[in-house]
């Protein structure tokens, strides 16, 4: 009706609201552009706004719109209407509000990898937070969360096959072996399995230094309880992996060559054989990485090590604990060393209690400085070989949307945007005619010029 009573010469509208609200009649059709028209110039009113988030709202069903616009209408728009944008694939990443009550819904929606665990406790999202910490226990080495495989993704059901097949056949796949995050239960599903040191430069140096660490540290426990048997199968283990390894290209190969030296002088076959621990040490040995390019607090404990052997060697000590931490079962300068070995010597019988006696004592004169040959070290770079802490990246890349929170829109709400900017233009008519604006009465006026 006032598009048509402007068309008659009444002035209840400017052009430019008069062309809207003929392309309001008609849906749009025939516009062009977006533009509020002659006076771009100048500022923006709220009738201007909700015509621009209309005619937006409208081009946006059919072809993407500027980030800042999407991000708006995020805002303006009822949320099921919202809701509706994001099935459609209508609204990118970049619409998520950077700030508001939508923002987390929004984020969840349209870029879940980005919504951390509080955001999806407060969102109640608990189907993530499982999903999410499916991840997170694998990478930590919890082989039991593959026997707790509900409510996950179909890609992480092709993991847990995956992995439940490596625990029953104990052997790892070289796919598998490449995903760092997975080392933890890679070892624990399948600690011995078989390792090709010409093709894998990486998880299979890893491992087989992290068997050679266990194999050591559990034939000192061996003897502390008197399994003589047990103790040499594990010493025998740990020498193999150590020769094995020992002409690696990598970091792993010099840990191979201190453990083997470390061996030779712990159960020689005639005593400890020091001259040929010092040689397994020599840069000269043989093939590896030359050792000018181990790190520099490897470099120190090497040739800590090496100083070791010599004063043993001029010694001619034959039962000199070697390293105390590894007979109570503790890393190199732990702390708890002297809670383990009261632990320990409350199991053991009087010869296993002697030996950690032996070991607490030579843990005790080194801190207190009176030493005079420090533990030799193994290994000699602890942290390289500790559990991996690398990032989970599958947590981010399988992340699944959210699924709406809402009913589908109704007609009203999708309705919303033109029948704000149709309400936009009634009420400029209104201001323009000296009319009470929309929904405002003539007893309501009535009864404000009375007051007055």
């Amino acid at each position: 009706m006032l598009a048509e009573a402007h068309k008659a010469g009444l002035q209840v509208l400017s052009d430019a609201q008069a062309l809207r609200a003929r392309f309001l009649l008609d849906d749009l059709r025939g516009l062009e552009t977006p533009d509020r028209g002659p006076e771009d110039s100048e500022p923006e009113t709220p009738a201007d706004r909700t015509w621009r988030l209309y005619t937006c709202y409208e081009r946006l069903k059919k072809a993407p719109v500027e980030a800042s616009a999407q991000r708006e209408l995020t805002e303006y728009l009822p949320l099921p209407v919202v809701d509706d944008l994001v099935d459609a694939a209508c609204l990118t990443a970049r619409a998520v509000p950077e700030e508001g009550p939508r923002r987390l819904y929004l984020q969840a929606r349209l870029t879940p990898s980005g919504v951390g665990a509080d955001g999806l406790r407060e969102l109640g999202w608990h189907s993530e937070l499982l999903r999410r910490e499916f991840y997170t226990r694998l990478a930590d080495g919890d082989a039991s969360v593959l026997d707790q495989a509900s409510g996950l993704s179909s890609r992480q059901r092709e993991l847990v096959s995956e992995l439940r097949t490596v625990r029953e056949s104990g052997r790892v796949t070289h796919d598998l072996s490449k995903k760092r995050w997975l080392w933890p239960v890679l070892e624990r599903l399948a600690p011995q399995t078989p390792v090709d040191l010409r093709r894998d430069k990486s998880f299979g140096p890893w491992l087989l230094v992290r068997r050679i660490q266990r194999a050591l540290r559990l034939a000192h426990q061996s003897r502390l309880r008197g399994e003589e048997q047990k103790h040499l199968t594990l010493l025998r283990a740990a020498w193999n992996d150590a020769h094995a390894l020992q002409r690696s290209w990598t970091l792993a190969g010099w840990e191979a060559r201190n453990a083997m030296a470390y061996l030779l002088v712990l159960h020689g076959d005639d005593g400890p054989r020091y001259e040929e621990a010092l040689d397994t040490l020599s840069s000269a040995s043989g093939g590896g990485m030359r050792e000018d390019r181990l790190p520099w607090e490897a470099r120190r404990r090497l040739e800590g090590n090496r100083e070791v052997l010599h004063q043993l060697a001029r010694q001619r000590e034959r039962n000199h604990i070697l390293n105390p931490y590894l007979v109570l079962g503790v890393p190199d300068g732990a702390d708890s060393w002297k809670e383990r070995w009261r632990t320990l010597r409350r199991s053991l019988d009087m010869d296993g209690e002697a030996l950690a006696n032996e070991a607490k004592d030579a843990i005790e004169a080194f801190e207190r400085g009176r030493a005079t040959i420090p533990p030799y070290a193994v290994p000699l770079m602890p942290g390289k070989w500790a559990h991996s802490s690398v990032d989970v990246p599958e947590a981010v890349r399988s992340a699944m949307p959210m699924p709406r929170q809402t009913a589908p829109a109704t007609a009203a709400e999708r309705q919303f945007a033109k029948r704000q900017a149709a309400e936009a233009i009634v009420g400029t008519a209104c201001d323009t005619m000296g009319l009470p604006p929309v929904g405002e009465s003539s007893e309501d006026l009535l009864r404000e010029s009375s007051s007055e």
